[in-house]
């Protein structure tokens, strides 16, 4: 089985200063652009849904201070 590597996660990891305002935020990003975000994953979820109902986007966290992320 091959894996896929979700573009709208590729954005997220290259994308650090489009991102700097989500500090210490949940976001959901759709299509490259953050299309929700909250204070919990499901609050980012729920207002991108909103938004764009046929969305499908990656959740993720922007920590307050760089983090190193490793793929394995």
């Amino acid at each position: 089985m091959k894996e896929s590597v979700d573009e709208d996660f590729i954005w997220f990891v290259g994308s650090p200063k489009e991102l700097e305002e989500y500090k210490g935020k949940h976001v959901a990003i759709w299509k490259r652009k953050v299309i929700g975000f909250g204070d919990s994953a499901k609050e980012a979820y729920d207002k991108a849904k909103k938004e764009y109902p046929v969305s499908n986007p990656t959740l993720a966290f922007i920590p307050e201070e760089e983090e190193l992320i490793l793929r394995l």
